[in-house]
């Protein structure tokens, strides 16, 4: 979903913010970026901060061939 969707979404919703948000998957690097530039008393910031929130920016790695976990003794 394009984040601007998701903002008016969230900016225009009575419902519990964070349950729409929890729903919108959006790119966690775009609601990163915006965060950084929008006005942190305005309604987008409060959007981008529930969207943030279930649509972190995951700055490690995961190991793909890591079997540790299914190993049966």
């Amino acid at each position: 979903m394009k984040l601007s969707e998701a903002l008016d979404i969230l900016t225009t919703t009575y419902q519990s913010l964070n349950s729409v948000a929890a729903g919108l998957s959006v790119d966690a690097k775009e609601v990163n970026d915006a965060l950084k530039k929008v006005d942190a008393d305005s309604a987008e910031y409060v959007a981008l901060e529930a969207l943030a929130k279930y649509n972190p920016v995951n700055d490690t790695k995961v190991k793909n061939n890591d079997n540790t976990s299914n190993k049966v003794e």
